[in-house]
Order: C-alpha cells, then structure tokens, then sequence
C-alpha cells in the first residue's frame, strides 16, 4: 500500500489526537442514515464523483448523466486510463501480497513470489509494459513498501508472521444507498478503521471529501467508527519512475457535514431538473467534453 508501518503509525498517533480534541458528533456517523442531517431529500443512486468532483465548476455532467440520460462515451481520455492502471496496479500487488504472506514467513520470498507473479498479474489485466513502461516500477515500489514494511514487524514483534496490521480491503464493494448514493461504491482500500483514496494528478482540495463520504458509507454498512483517511498521489507518469506522496486526514465533524452539504446541493440540482449553464472552462478529461461543446 507504499505506506510503511513506522509512518502510518506516526501519522495515526497525530490525527487521534485530533479526534480526542475534536470528536465526531454521533449524529455525523454512518449508523444514523435514517435520521436527519444524514437522510437524503431523494434519492437519486448517485456516484461518489457526482458529489464530491469539481471538475465541472456548475455540475453540468451530473445534470446530463441523471436528467438528461446522456451516455457516457466508452473512450477514455488519457488521464482516466492510466488512472485505471494505477488502480489495477495497486489491488493486484495487495491480492499477491495476501496470497504470499499465508505461504511464506520469510520477507524474500514473499519478495520473490510477488515479483515472479506481478508478470503474469499484467498480462491478465491487460496491462503492456511496451506501452506503460512506467506501470512495472510502481508496481516495485509497492512491492518494497509491503516486504519492508513485513520484515520490520518480525523484528520488533518475534514470533509474528509479520504481516498483521498490512492487510487492506482493495477494490471493496460497498452499498451507498442508504445515503443517496449508488448502490456499487468501491472504495480503492479499507482497514483497521482507515479508507483510502488513490489520486492520479495534482492534489485537490475537494479530494478529501470522498474520504468522508467513504467513512460515512462505511459506517452505515458495518456500524463500526472510520475515523481516518489517507489520499495516496501518484505522480511522474509516464516517466520510469513515478512518484508517490499519501496526505493523511481526520475525518471530522465539519468534513462530514461539508461532504452531506454537498449531496444535498447535487439532489436539489436533479431535483429542479434545470439545465446548469456551460462552464467557462472544461477540462478535456471530461467524459462529456465533447457533448458540451460540440
């Protein structure tokens, strides 16, 4: 998951602090779906991206997905392919991380077991390496993060198997209906009370909302506190070495309330059924780039 024990253990002491000063009210919590502020007006099985993406400054592409019915075109523009690989990159090396750790106790073979199979993991999720020469170095590092993060545990806890505390929900399909969302979210990684996000790009400050919107789905589904967040950047593509950096979050009261307060803008935007204006400027990732201007 490139997040080393020692760093996420230091990063949680901070953000606990954070919630011991400042504890999420109950009423912000998943469980209370049911109940005002957390119960939608409609519902209308909306996407994470349809509430908490800035993308579209007027929310036009909601508008034409939900009202309008405008099918998305099946190209995909650059940017949100590569997105997709890294993704892919990622729950494939926790799928052979799990795999590895029940079959070996020693970090090297887990290590030699992951990179002999990454291979054979890129074929099959269509992967090229000819094409994406970067794809096999982030694969690397998630592979050192992992076994270095597995060979520190067995030194300061002998005895154990060393990966306890390392194993991440990938790709995890969760219900959001409840909430006004879709009924299949997936959530890029869950565990021990953290959900993380995986960004491709720079960072953005409306990012930090579907970590609140994760937690609150989270919640609702397993009735268990999802306190903390993580946003892991991926950078450099598509040179040889892509760059990783991870943001960590306290998953406040006022998060929440920020993530509810945009759901219900979004409803009430479906709701009116009226047309939002054109932005001023679209970005041509936009799946509807073409729809808008054409």
């Amino acid at each position: 998951m490139v997040i080393v024990q020692p760093y996420l253990n230091r990063v949680l002491r901070r953000l606990h602090y954070q919630l011991e000063t400042d504890p999420v009210e109950d009423e912000w919590r998943g469980w209370r779906w049911d109940q005002p502020p957390l119960r939608p007006r409609a519902y209308f099985g909306l996407s994470m991206a349809d509430v908490v993406s800035r993308y579209c400054s007027t929310k036009r592409d909601v508008w034409l997905r939900h009202v309008k019915r405008v099918r998305q075109p099946q190209y995909l523009h650059r940017q949100l392919s590569i997105g997709l690989i890294i993704h892919d990159i990622f729950h494939l090396a926790n799928k052979l991380f799990l795999e590895a750790s029940v079959r070996f106790t020693d970090p090297s073979e887990v290590y030699d077991y992951m990179i002999k199979n990454g291979m054979a993991g890129f074929r099959s999720n269509g992967i090229d390496l000819l094409e994406e020469p970067w794809a096999w170095s982030l694969y690397r590092k998630i592979v050192h993060s992992y076994v270095g993060s597995m060979a520190l545990r067995m030194i300061w806890h002998p005895g154990s198997r060393g990966y306890e505390g390392l194993l991440w929900l990938t790709e995890h399909h969760i219900d959001g209906s409840m909430l006004g969302l879709s009924q299949n979210l997936r959530v890029d990684a869950y565990g021990e009370g953290i959900v993380v996000e995986i960004k491709y790009g720079r960072p953005m400050d409306f990012h930090r909302l579907a970590l609140a919107g994760y937690a609150l789905v989270l919640e609702a589904n397993y009735e268990v506190p999802v306190n903390y967040g993580l946003i892991i950047y991926v950078n450099g593509i598509p040179d040889y070495s892509p760059r990783i950096s991870v943001k960590p979050y306290y998953l406040s009261t006022s998060l929440r309330r920020f993530f509810i307060d945009e759901r219900d803008e979004v409803i009430d935007l479906l709701l009116s059924e009226k047309e939002p204006p054109r932005p001023l400027e679209c970005p041509e990732s936009c799946p509807y780039y073409k729809v808008c201007r054409g």
